[in-house]
């Protein structure tokens, strides 16, 4: 029994002396640990916030060339990977049933146009007789008889307008000269006068004032005044000088266009009196006009029986030309032509097999793909999260798997306003919600191909040379943020102290107030439930 309880006691100091143990190493370790985190420096550094996403290199431009001519293909003039530009004839379509088509309708329209033309000669020869010819007639008859009998009236009132206007621009001179002129005239020389006396006032009070202040008897004072008002008095005379110099220009200029205006109203005055002879020349004229209204009336009933038989002729005429048309652009369309400029990347059909023609009913059968590869872009399926940090005109880094050791440099082109799962219609509420976006390379490189996959990356958030702290030595109280500055004496507690964040990745914050780099920082107190037992323990505890 004894025995027993030895080895007991012996047992428990043992256990006693291994806890003494680790809690003079836990203490150690903790001890440790805060000298570890007072050793943590806050410093400037980039934080950045990268979007990553996949997707394969397809051309902006690319077409299905077709034809509009249905026939068997007689001709490729092309190989996958040929360049070619806009225009170029890249193949052909069997052309002689369109070329058969082509003839037959020539002669149908050749056939038509000897027809018209014919009936033109017919109605030319009579065209004198025509009822246009009447109305015409008829028209200018009238508008003669009216004219012969209101033209005495015209030509005297012409005279006497004539007469009056010649009449007023005597009167308008002769007040001009004898009134407008000198009255205005003699007022410019007064002012001039007026600011000649002035002026000289002023400059002999400039000088007395100038003597008065050599002698002592007046301030400095009233000279400045005294010459401001001998200037201001010499800008009125120069501006009155000025006046009285334009005012004469202004008057022979005057002059002269009232004695223009005087010269053309007194030739208006003579052509008035001289066009007294057209009473004659509108009796002539009328009579003339009587003859050919009986001109007119001749051969009337020969003309509307031909001229409508020209007008079904000039309409078959004109359906048969747009029938000719119609079948040479078919022919034309025999010969398929590159609609842009690229690189033929797939051939669709053979040699001798038939091509079905585009139409309103019809797809057409597709000959060869051609792209344009002077502008490549990138599609991209991306989540909602990632999306929403995105906007177009963002660069991107891209990468393509079959050049590892290189970058190429893009934009965002386009964001789809909806989602993939929207334009498909196939939405699941398990599914990942994704939106496409176009990345558009910034420059084409020969060596990309459509269809090459292709790893983008976009820094959606960059700052360069901010503060940055580590997110673990950063506690958050509500919507504030705090860090623990590390004390300055080994048994000094951690001062906390509130910052401001900005920006923020996965690892960092960006402290925009309260840290500026340098400062030395330990992890933020332990804001969870107390612990208990043998953890109790410890400096921590203290």
């Amino acid at each position: 029994m004894k025995k027993t309880t030895v080895i007991v006691v012996i047992v428990l100091v043992v256990i006693c002396g291994l806890g003494g143990m680790f809690m003079k190493n836990m203490a150690g370790m903790q001890a440790a640990n805060k000298k570890v985190e007072a050793d943590y420096v806050v410093s400037k550094g980039n934080l950045v916030v990268s979007v990553v996403d996949s997707g394969t290199i397809d051309a902006v431009n690319s077409v299905e060339v077709k034809s509009r001519v249905s026939g068997r293909l007689k001709e490729l003039l092309v190989d996958e990977g040929d360049f070619v530009t806009a225009g170029q004839v890249i193949g052909v379509i069997d052309p002689l049933e369109t070329q058969l088509m082509v003839e037959q309708n020539q002669a149908q329209l050749n056939g038509a146009e000897s027809a018209a033309e014919k009936t033109a000669i017919d109605i030319q020869q009579r065209r004198v007789s025509s009822q246009a010819d009447l109305e015409q007639a008829e028209s200018r008859l009238k508008r003669l008889e009216m004219e012969l009998k209101a033209q005495p009236t015209l030509t005297s009132s012409s005279i006497q307008e004539a007469q009056a206007e010649y009449n007023r621009t005597l009167r308008d001179r002769e007040n001009l000269v004898r009134n407008d002129q000198p009255n205005a005239r003699t007022a410019a020389v007064t002012e001039k006068k007026d600011a000649e006396v002035n002026f000289l006032n002023a400059q002999r009070e400039f000088q007395r004032q100038s003597s008065l202040l050599g002698k002592g008897f007046v301030a400095s004072r009233d000279v400045d005044t005294a010459k401001l008002q001998m200037d201001t008095a010499k800008l009125k005379l120069d501006a009155a000088t000025d006046k009285l110099g334009r005012l004469d220009n202004e008057q022979r200029l005057e002059l002269a266009k009232a004695d223009e205006a005087v010269r053309s109203s007194e030739a208006a005055l003579r052509r008035a009196k001289a066009n007294s002879i057209q009473n004659g020349v509108k009796r002539e004229e009328y009579y003339q006009a009587i003859a050919d209204v009986a001109k007119a009336r001749a051969a009337l009933s020969d003309v509307a029986s031909l001229q409508k038989s020209r007008q079904q002729n000039l309409a078959t005429v004109a359906q048969l030309s747009s029938v000719l048309n119609d079948s040479k652009r078919q022919l034309r369309e025999t010969q398929i032509r590159a609609p842009i400029t690229g690189v033929v990347t797939k051939k669709e059909l053979k040699v001798g097999e038939l091509a079905t023609g585009l139409s309103s009913f019809s797809a057409g059968t597709a000959i060869v793909r051609i792209e344009d590869r002077n502008s490549l872009r990138v599609k991209l399926n991306v989540n909602e999260i990632d999306v929403a940090k995105m906007k177009e005109g963002m660069e991107a880094t891209i990468t393509v798997d079959a050049f590892p050791n290189e970058t190429f440099k893009g934009v965002v082109k386009r964001i789809a306003p909806t989602s993939n799962e929207s334009t498909t219609g196939a939405a699941s509420a398990d599914a990942v919600v994704k939106y496409e976006v176009e990345i558009r390379l910034n420059s084409t490189d020969e060596r990309l191909r459509s269809g090459m996959s292709a790893k983008c990356t976009l820094d959606v958030i960059r700052k360069n040379n901010v503060v940055v702290v580590n997110k673990d030595y950063v506690s958050k109280d509500g919507d504030k943020y705090f860090v623990s500055l590390a004390p300055s004496t080994p048994k000094g507690k951690p001062t906390p102290k509130e910052v401001k964040v900005g920006a923020e990745s996965g690892a960092q914050y960006e402290v925009v107030s309260g840290l500026s780099g340098g400062e030395k920082l330990v992890h933020p107190e332990f804001k969870g439930p107390k612990r208990m037992g043998m953890m109790q323990a410890g400096p921590d505890d203290e």
